[in-house]
Order: C-alpha cells, then sequence, then structure tokens
C-alpha cells in the first residue's frame, strides 16, 4: 500500500508541477478510492480522492481534497518528488 505525503496547498489555475507536468493542463481522472490523508497544520485526518492525470509520455498520481479551512491540499506518493 502506498504512503502518501503532504505536497503543498494549491490554488487553483495556479501553475503547480507534478513530474513535471502542470496538473492545471489536464483532466483529473478520478480513480473512485478515497485515502486517508493526515492535515499538515491540524495533524486531523482526511479522506481525499486519488487522481491521474495522462500525458502521451507518462501518467502521474496524486491525491487532493479540500481541507476544513477550504484551502486545497495534494498528496503524492512518498517516493515522488515534485519538479
Amino acid at each position: 500500500m502506498a504512503s502518501w505525503k503532504f505536497a503543498s496547498i494549491i490554488e487553483e489555475d495556479k501553475e503547480f508541477k507534478v513530474e513535471g507536468l502542470n496538473i492545471w493542463n489536464y483532466y483529473w481522472h478520478c480513480s473512485d478510492r478515497k485515502i486517508e490523508v493526515i492535515g499538515p497544520k491540524t495533524g486531523n485526518p482526511y479522506q481525499f480522492n486519488e487522481y491521474e492525470i495522462r500525458s502521451p509520455e507518462k501518467t502521474v498520481t496524486f491525491v487532493a481534497g479540500e481541507f476544513s479551512d477550504g484551502k486545497i491540499g495534494l498528496y503524492l506518493k512518498e517516493e515522488e518528488s515534485i519538479n
């Protein structure tokens, strides 16, 4: 089972790249999987959706959702990095 690590608070339509792909330039395919993650500030658990974006070269998977304060959090698998 993958371990998900908090990556960033993201703003809608503001460039944010994962593995070199700006996530806002792609359709987010929802996997219908709920992943439990821990909020970075409060330590509260959240159930966020797992998504993937696809380019001709690769597929990138991440977890995203809205915290109780209205901000959008993005999580990556432990072994992935932000480019």
